[in-house]
């Protein structure tokens, strides 16, 4: 998508020379998600905020994009840029307006934004180019958040209902964290401050090491590359009765652009944390299993 000329002004000078630009393309491209199993989940971003910085970290006025992903996972970005400038491009991917990014460098969740945790997917990239000729570039986008998933052994969730007449319905994490995001350096911003998320229990499958469990929550997390958080969950049932309550688990790892998956028998019976982590969709890695 081509923005408007950037026009430089000369002076009345006849020595003056003028500032060449030139058209800088984009291609971005969102990692594609292969798998359907739940624990994966889909694509479900659909818009990509694109702007410019210049060499003192300031966004280029009028050269700011929201672009709409009509077909597939990428989208092109064609600002008018200045020959011999040194510029920095910063991409946002979400979905709807979930996210507020008037300043991209505060990027936080919107106020007015879905009350659906599944909706706060996101993925980023910036990318540094000294501006020489009209040129092409690829960018890839990946996730500038973690991923936390809680379940349980399908057998334990069939005890629940069967036994005891408690069928989990949604799962509530507190955490201690940062909540904004800037996108220009990759980085979380600001204090920490308490952050709690509510999830459906929607039972669907989480595999860790090639075992099965039911989810109890998903949860989406400003990280930065690796760091660990302890955590407080509770459960409740369909009739708003507690399962459990206000559980703490110590020292859980999550890292930006991975998931971590919690489970393990959290409400019946001895409790094992296996914590994996992985990249693809998410990236996984086996220090991120916890069971």
């Amino acid at each position: 998508m081509a923005l408007p000329l950037l026009f430089a002004s000369c002076s009345n000078d006849e020595s003056a020379v003028c500032d060449e630009t030139v058209e800088v393309s984009f291609c971005t491209t969102l990692p594609q998600i292969m798998s359907t199993r739940a624990d994966a989940g889909e694509l479900t971003v659909n818009k990509v905020v694109c702007a410019v910085f210049d060499e003192n970290n300031a966004e280029v006025n009028n050269l700011r994009s929201t672009v709409t992903i009509v077909d597939g996972n990428s989208i092109t970005y064609a600002p008018q840029l200045i020959k011999g400038r040194t510029y920095k491009v910063v991409f946002w991917a979400m979905k709807d307006n979930n996210y507020n990014v008037e300043d991209l460098t505060a990027i936080t969740r919107a106020t007015n934004g879905s009350t659906a945790e599944a909706d706060y997917d996101a993925f980023t990239a910036t990318t540094e180019i000294f501006v020489e000729n009209a040129a092409t570039q690829a960018v890839t986008l990946t996730r500038p958040i973690a991923q936390l998933n809680i379940g349980i052994p399908a057998e334990d969730w069939t005890t629940l209902t069967s036994t005891f007449g408690q069928e989990p319905d949604a799962t509530t994490v507190s955490y201690s964290g940062k909540d904004s995001f800037n996108a220009l350096t990759g980085t979380t911003t600001g204090n920490d401050v308490t952050i709690e998320r509510t999830s459906p229990a929607t039972g669907a499958a989480i595999s860790v090491n090639s075992k099965d469990y039911k989810q109890l929550g998903t949860y989406y997390l400003f990280e930065d590359d690796k760091s660990n958080i302890n955590i407080t969950y509770s459960v409740a049932d369909n009739n708003a009765n507690d399962i459990r309550s206000n559980v703490e688990i110590l020292n859980v790892p999550v890292w930006k652009n991975y998931k971590t998956n919690v489970v393990g028998g959290l409400l019946t019976g001895t409790i094992t944390y296996n914590i994996t982590i992985a990249p693809s969709d998410f990236l996984t890695d086996d220090a991120l299993n916890i069971e």
